[in-house]
């Protein structure tokens, strides 16, 4: 009878293991190896049970040799339903197992994939300086992109590693993990492109408002001694004509030296 009754106890955890669900995202597989593993407290008092019921009946067929034959062949039906059950239970435990390995997989590729999206939409702006202070610091923020990209290197490293493990253990989803391992590899090369260009971008701004300030300086210089070019002033004495003749000299040398910092 107690062997009837636990062969019935194995037959009910068999049913429980009569499911394809395994897990739509992390938190949901997470719960089913939650669930599993009570499933497992449950076998281990059941394997318990076989246990002492193998004890018994090998010390019944040394008592009534007369029932030898179906002692020995319930003590048979008996393991082989409970040694079925422990292969199931621990191929469940397996597929769990790499299920959370695929949603943790994907977890960490849709969060790279929004940080990408994110830093790209930084780095791909089209706002540009219309001053000398502005264009620099456009290029000191651009440069702390880079830094904010440089300091992401390690993670994406651990998501690679971890996506060739996957592919080298032959996990059951591996076409769908190449694959998002080879968009990551494609996102990433894209957002290195457009920092770059964005770079060249500012530098150039740069370069053109320190143009137009330099030009705006040179305009303002010039427009300051054209008040000495124009004087009518010729000098009315030995002394002022020499004095005028000094100045004159000085401000052809200043002009050289302009000429030299514009060049």
């Amino acid at each position: 009878r107690d062997a009837d009754e636990t062969k019935e106890w194995i037959e009910e955890k068999n049913q429980a293991l009569n499911t394809d669900n395994y897990g739509h995202d992390l938190a949901s597989v997470q719960a089913l190896q939650r669930k599993h593993e009570g499933f497992e407290r449950d076998l281990a008092a059941l394997g318990d049970k076989v246990n002492s019921l193998g004890e018994t009946a090998q010390r019944l067929i040394q008592s009534h040799p007369e029932s030898a034959e179906d002692l020995q062949e319930k003590c048979t039906e008996l393991n082989q339903a409970w040694n079925s059950l422990g292969k199931r239970a621990d191929q469940r435990k397996e597929k769990l197992g790499d299920s959370h390995d695929l949603q943790r997989f994907l977890s960490d590729f849709r969060d790279l994939m929004s940080w990408i999206n994110g830093i790209r939409g930084l780095v791909s702006s089209d706002e540009l300086a219309k001053d000398v202070t502005g264009a620099e610091a456009l290029l000191e923020r651009h440069q702390e992109h880079r830094t904010e990209i440089d300091a992401r290197a390690g993670t994406f490293q651990a998501f690679e590693q971890f996506g060739q493990q996957l592919l080298a253990h032959g996990h059951y989803a591996s076409p769908e993990i190449k694959e998002k391992l080879d968009i990551l590899d494609q996102e990433r090369t894209d957002l290195e492109k457009a920092w770059v260009q964005r770079r060249m971008m500012l530098d150039q701004c740069l370069e053109l408002q320190l143009f137009h300030r330099d030009c705006e300086q040179a305009e303002n210089w010039m427009a300051a001694r054209e008040a000495f070019l124009n004087t009518e002033d010729k000098g009315d004495s030995l002394d002022s004509v020499e004095a005028l003749i000094k100045k004159h000299e000085d401000f052809d040398k200043a002009i050289n030296v302009q000429v030299r910092s514009i060049a």
